[in-house]
């Protein structure tokens, strides 16, 4: 048995020893090919070191250097599809190196490989992982541009690339394009802007995105002239207007208006004439949101010669709600308007102050504004009359062709006033301070037609009219019903040089109240 034992432990120790030679001839010679690939590598010799490489990784396809080393050999050989595959086995392993990512996202950009494009969006992913290299990322970026469902990923890739070079014009040329595919004028105008600003020249590309987003929102001048005539008394009023009006965007997300001007308004007896100011400012959030400002002074009244409105927008996928607060001049008469003094206090005077939200969507074909709206008429001498109501507009297509588009329309209007206050209804103390319409309760119903004609490079004509059904409630009267009537009419002609001349026309009448014309005319000059 000691000598059976001593055999065995002989033997043990010759397995051991054979095993450790052949580990360590593995060993050297694993050792001495990485060190003759190396060698040949730096000498140029790519076919060698490809061989060496080669039998390597045969032997040992965990060694990470010499599978890197393998798809660099095949890449100098110009062996570019052994090179791509070898890399594709390299990375499968180690995500953890981003510059043989890159070198691998940029070679499957080559057209061969187009089929292979979500490989190469994933190495591109996958080195930005580890490395943030801007220069890459612009790759990556330009990539997912060119889709417009991978557009807001392509415009989180350029911001980034701005976080770390602000002035880097290719990420906002990037930006620029990426916010025109998806609607975003004012952005892509902002980003076109710097990277002009950024850079030496202007390309063409940007020069025609430029022009592109400035389509519709060119600085203009107008010259306004309007016309009122409300002949019917007591209602009885007469105006003229004329101003000039010029707009242009202060920033890529604002439009300014500023209109002065002057007007003159009288009746049979009285006459006043002033300036005007108007200041309006448009605040773009984004494509969806937005602020609406218009700030109003006019000279001509006797006193009180603020207006102003103040709108909120939020146009969402299935509508549009604009909630604001307004308030305007009634001209419902010259005293509502102006002001009078023919029994020397100062009578009229009608200020609305309304709260409101607007709300806009489709149901089938139509197309629905609804605005309730609550609030208060102040007048001199007299206590502020509340107001509510209701207004609705419903339009649906009738008839379209090239030039024609035809609307049937369904206007409604409902207002309550807490007490009358026209000042001219029958009375021992007549006339009443007011001088604008207010029954306790009007119902105004207006089915009409409506039509748009356009002519090819020529202008553009809208008319609308229809007979008007009303139910007015006064205080001191029986509950009736009226026909009235409304119309209105548009013609917008192109003219050479940038100029253009429109032409607006309203009629209204309300029951046996009043009936009221006016006109506008404007010759605007874009440039």
């Amino acid at each position: 048995m000691p000598r059976l034992s001593k055999r065995l432990s002989a033997a043990g120790l010759l397995c051991a020893v054979f095993w450790s030679a052949s580990v360590w001839a593995a060993d050297f010679t694993e050792s001495w090919y990485m060190s003759r690939g190396r060698a040949n590598m730096e000498i140029g010799n790519y076919k060698a070191a490809i061989e060496a490489f080669e039998k390597v990784v045969e032997k040992n396809p965990d060694n990470r250097e010499a599978m890197r080393s393998l798809g660099l050999a095949y890449e100098k050989q110009g062996l570019r599809d052994k090179a791509i595959e070898q890399f594709d086995r390299y990375l499968e392993k180690w995500e953890d190196d981003p510059e043989i990512a890159f070198k691998q996202a940029q070679a499957l950009e080559w057209s061969r490989y187009a089929y292979r494009e979500k490989d190469m969006m994933k190495y591109y992913r996958m080195g930005l992982k580890r490395k943030d290299d801007p220069r890459m990322r612009l790759k990556y970026a330009a990539h997912l541009a060119k889709r417009k469902e991978t557009s807001r990923e392509a415009i989180a890739q350029y911001e980034k690339v701005l976080v770390k070079e602000p002035r880097n014009v290719e990420a906002h040329r990037g930006l620029a394009k990426a916010y025109a595919w998806l609607g975003d004028n004012d952005k892509a105008l902002y980003y076109t802007n710097l990277a002009r600003d950024y850079s030496r020249r202007e390309p063409g590309d940007m020069t025609v995105l430029r022009r592109e987003m400035m389509k519709g929102r060119e600085p203009t001048v107008e010259g306004i002239m309007g016309v009122l005539a409300q002949p019917e008394r007591p209602f009885e009023l007469y105006g003229l207007r004329l101003g000039s009006r010029g707009k242009m965007d202060l920033t890529p997300f604002t439009t300014s208006t500023l209109e002065v001007g002057a007007e003159h308004f009288w009746d049979s007896s009285e006459n006043r004439s002033g300036g005007y100011l108007s200041l309006g400012n448009q605040l773009r959030f984004n494509p969806t949101i937005r602020l609406d400002t218009l700030l109003e002074y006019h000279g001509v009244t006797r006193g009180d010669g603020l207006a102003y409105k103040f709108e909120f927008t939020h146009e969402a996928t299935a509508f549009t709600i604009r909630p604001g607060v307004k308030r305007e001049f009634r001209y419902d008469s010259f005293a509502a308007l102006v002001g009078s003094r023919k029994t020397g206090p100062l009578l009229g005077l009608a200020r609305s102050t309304l709260f409101y939200s607007d709300l806009t969507f489709e149901t089938g074909q139509a197309r629905v504004d609804v605005t309730p709206f609550v609030g208060w008429v102040s007048a001199e001498n007299l206590d502020n009359n509340a107001q509510v109501g209701l207004d609705m507009k419903i339009t649906v297509p009738f008839w379209q062709d090239d030039r024609w588009d035809v609307y049937a329309e369904y206007l409604f209007y409902l207002t309550h006033y807490t007490e009358d206050q026209s000042g001219f209804r029958p009375s021992v103390i007549e006339p009443l301070p007011g001088g604008y319409f207010s029954p306790s309760v009007f119902v105004n119903q207006i089915p009409r037609f409506a039509a748009t004609y356009v002519a090819e490079n020529k202008g553009e004509l809208y008319m609308a009219a229809g007979p008007a059904v009303q139910y007015i409630d006064e205080a001191t009267k029986s509950p009736v019903f009226r026909v009235g009537g409304d119309a209105h009419a548009s013609y917008t002609m192109k003219l050479p040089q940038r100029f253009l001349f429109k032409v607006l026309a309203d009629f209204t009448q309300i029951a046996t109240v009043y009936i009221r014309f006016q006109m506008n005319a404007l010759l605007v000059y874009t440039f």
